[in-house]
């Protein structure tokens, strides 16, 4: 990932945790002022310092749906309505991208990661994507997908586009989040 990209990456990053930890003390308008401002600080005053360094060499590839995940945690909490997933689609999520990962690992036999380098395949991706997120009517999942799909084809990352889309963080993320919805 390119520097500027790798930069905002990490800076919504930073912006989703220190909203997180400041909204338990502050207001959320207050927190989120607070986050920017240390999302700011961190990839501009400390950006070659050895914690920022340390979080980009442990996080990158950032890809598109971490951090855009992180923006739109914020966006609701300050009550922007964005949409969000169901239960079930978590679930799918999960147990996908956990097989996702066994192809890639090879621990299964068939390696999709392998399609992610390839333009049809990708496009195909990104069109059943869309046509989800019309049938669900969730705009942010089909966001999410061009845009992953922009970066990649301009180069602004990694050459697959799986990389561009996903994260390893997802896993414990998802599972976190149906976790507390049972609870």
């Amino acid at each position: 990932m390119s520097r500027v990209g790798a930069s905002v990456a990490l800076a919504a990053l930073v912006v989703w945790a220190v909203f997180v930890l400041a909204g338990m003390a502050l207001s959320p308008p207050l927190a989120a002022g607070l986050a920017v401002l240390a999302a700011v600080a961190s990839v501009t005053v400390f950006r070659n310092s050895v914690p920022v360094a340390g979080a980009i060499a442990v996080l990158a590839p950032f890809g598109v749906m971490l951090p855009a995940l992180a923006i739109r945690h914020v966006a609701v909490t300050l009550g922007i309505p964005v949409p969000g997933f169901s239960t079930i689609e978590l679930f799918v999520f999960l147990v996908a991208y956990v097989a996702f990962l066994c192809t890639a690992f090879n621990i299964l036999p068939f390696d999709l990661y392998r399609q992610g380098f390839a333009p049809w395949s990708v496009a195909g991706m990104v069109l059943l994507v869309c046509i989800y997120a019309l049938v669900t009517g969730n705009w942010f999942l089909a966001g999410v997908a061009v845009f992953g799909q922009l970066a990649w084809v301009m180069g602004w990352g990694s050459s697959n586009w799986f990389d561009m889309m996903l994260h390893v963080l997802l896993v414990p993320i998802a599972a976190v989040a149906l976790i507390l919805r049972v609870v």
